[in-house]
């Protein structure tokens, strides 16, 4: 009774929901983030646009949500998360190789089929020969989930080898930006995106159009592969940002299905949610949008009740 508000580690979730007092305390509602890989689309072997899109259909979402993190995550197939405008998450135009079959997605054992069958079209039969580096910041959380994509990796491609590296939070923003020599950034690189305003615009063009985004994972014009599908993105994000609404959530649509089905410069993984245990006498809103938390109001006398 003497703290009011805690996070729940995913570890310990089992045990809160299990609890008579902590499951009656437990909160969890959606934020507007979203947790992807990305890859560094210039650096062989996820160079091979069927190479990107194995690996993000060797993820089996469902079970990364309700296995490993356990804390109500939506599993995603489009980068922009569902509380902006202009989102089309849960629309199986998009990835459906991404949702299980619960969502109206394929289900994994179909994409694992799929997937295989693009590594063999790549000269990756089972996987063989394919070495791949995936990196993450120090944090356990980041570790649980690398370790378990890991594992689906070598279980669903089995002669593929995957290592995974952890940077400080200050050097590994350094290692994965898109000017860093190529021989000192890893394949994939996880990462998160929250919402600055609600709005799609602020996800699909400002995170990745080659010309004001980040663009960690470089796309490129030039891209053998894909060069002519970036050069749409590009246009059509910026073609948004000018349209009626109507034509603008199409637009965005579209570009959505060019970043994650068809260049694939990103695995969106999951839709974030708030885990944690609130004590009775904290009463807090949230921002109906961002849902982020920006008011607390402490009953402090039921508080010094409960701690006599």
């Amino acid at each position: 009774n003497e703290i009011d508000s805690s996070g729940v580690p995913s570890d310990q979730v089992d045990r809160v929901k299990a609890d008579p007092v902590l499951s009656k305390e437990f909160v969890n509602s959606p934020i507007n983030c979203t947790y992807y890989y990305g890859f560094v689309t210039e650096k062989a072997p996820v160079n091979d646009v069927k190479v990107r899109k194995a690996l993000s259909m060797g993820i089996d979402r469902k079970t990364l949500v309700e296995a490993v993190l356990k804390g109500g995550q939506i599993p995603a197939n489009t980068f922009t998360n569902p509380l902006n405008f202009g989102s089309w998450a849960g629309d199986t135009d998009i990835a459906p190789w991404a949702l299980p079959e619960d969502m109206g997605g394929w289900g994994y054992d179909k994409a694992k089929e799929e997937a295989n069958a693009l590594l063999a079209e790549a000269g990756y039969p089972d996987g063989e020969g394919l070495d791949i580096l995936l990196m993450h910041n120090v944090s356990e959380g980041h570790a649980r989930i690398a370790q378990a994509i890991q594992a689906m990796w070598q279980e669903a491609f089995p002669g593929m080898t995957v290592s995974i590296e952890t940077q400080e939070w200050r050097v590994y923003l350094d290692t994965i930006r898109a000017t860093t020599a190529i021989e000192d950034v890893p394949h994939v690189f996880r990462l998160g995106w929250c919402g600055d305003y609600p709005h799609a615009n602020n996800w699909l063009h400002e995170v990745f159009n080659t010309e004001e985004g980040a663009n960690r994972i470089r796309l490129s014009y030039d891209d053998p592969q894909v060069g002519d599908l970036v050069k749409e993105y590009d246009e059509t994000t910026k073609a948004a940002q000018v349209a009626g609404e109507e034509e603008a959530k199409a637009l965005y649509k579209r570009a959505e299905q060019l970043l994650v089905d068809e260049i694939v410069g990103i695995a969106p993984m999951y839709f974030y949610t708030t885990v944690n245990v609130t004590k009775p006498w904290l009463h807090r809103s949230y921002d109906p949008i961002q849902m982020s938390l920006f008011q607390w109001t402490l009953d402090m006398d039921a508080k010094m009740a409960a701690l006599k």
